[in-house]
């Protein structure tokens, strides 16, 4: 969907073509804004099937439309079906020529870009942060943008860890009641790490209940909580089929990559 497309979408969903142009400008600014280092995004939830490794994919395209320089997205998710699976991307051995890289060709180095995105699934992921620290670490800086979809992670076991290595954690959770709040009990802790990423809250809407629990926990909140709508369609890497589901994935690319995180 072009950015006219979603122009004309944005009037239709928020009832005034004034205000819709306004947000939908302020949103695409937000994700093609200068960086003075690389935004490191990380998508991870607390249980499986939430939907971490389809907003990964979703953001990481979003991005990728609209700035001039590549995007990395890092595959660190447990199982086959994460963002690289989504991207066409296989598994790569260790290179080291990216380990010591020092230019941007050698960032490269055994990684294809397609559709402005630099895809990286790492052959070990047993490890997910020593994988991210051994392959996505050297090469991160080379690129304004880093997505790394870490898929479901326990919080006692290792969302800290992987949290660790964000200047954004983009938390995605079911909009049900009870695990959205699962979800909003972990963000004080995350925001509370050393390394004080942001957060960012997605709920997405797999009952087909509406925005209400979003729209409840963002009264009063000092981080973005932001309503994704169920759409059949974002299945396996898919494109979305619902226009409003086009919007909230374009507030949510805005969201992390205008958020303000810790230096890179």
């Amino acid at each position: 969907m072009s950015v006219l497309d979603l122009r004309a979408v944005s009037t239709a969903v928020f009832g005034s073509g004034a205000n819709g142009r306004v947000r939908l400008t302020g949103w695409d600014a937000a994700i093609r804004g200068g960086l003075s280092t690389t935004r490191r995004v990380g998508v991870v939830s607390l249980t499986s099937g939430a939907g971490a490794s389809t907003v990964a994919y979703q953001l990481t395209r979003a991005i990728a439309a609209r700035r001039s320089e590549p995007v990395l997205a890092v595959d660190v998710s447990s199982g086959t079906a994460g963002l690289a699976e989504r991207l066409g991307a296989r598994p790569v051995a260790p290179d080291e020529t990216r380990a010591a890289a020092r230019t941007t060709a050698e960032a490269l180095s055994g990684l294809d870009e397609r559709d402005g995105i630099v895809a990286l699934r790492p052959r070990d992921t047993d490890d997910a942060v020593g994988a991210w620290l051994g392959e996505a670490a050297p090469i991160a800086r080379f690129f304004d943008v880093a997505v790394t979809d870490f898929g479901a992670r326990h919080p006692v076991v290792d969302l800290a860890a992987c949290a660790a290595l964000c200047d954004v954690v983009c938390l995605v959770s079911d909009a049900r009641r009870a695990q959205a709040e699962h979800a909003r009990s972990v963000v004080d802790a995350v925001r509370g790490l050393p390394e004080a990423p942001s957060v960012v809250l997605a709920l997405v809407d797999h009952a087909r209940e509406g925005d209400g629990v979003a729209r409840a926990f963002a009264v009063g909140a000092d981080h973005d909580v932001i309503p994704i709508p169920f759409d059949a369609g974002l299945a396996g890497g898919g494109r979305a089929r619902r226009s409003t589901t086009h919007l909230a994935v374009v507030r949510l690319a805005a969201a992390v990559v205008g958020a303000t995180g810790r230096a890179a």
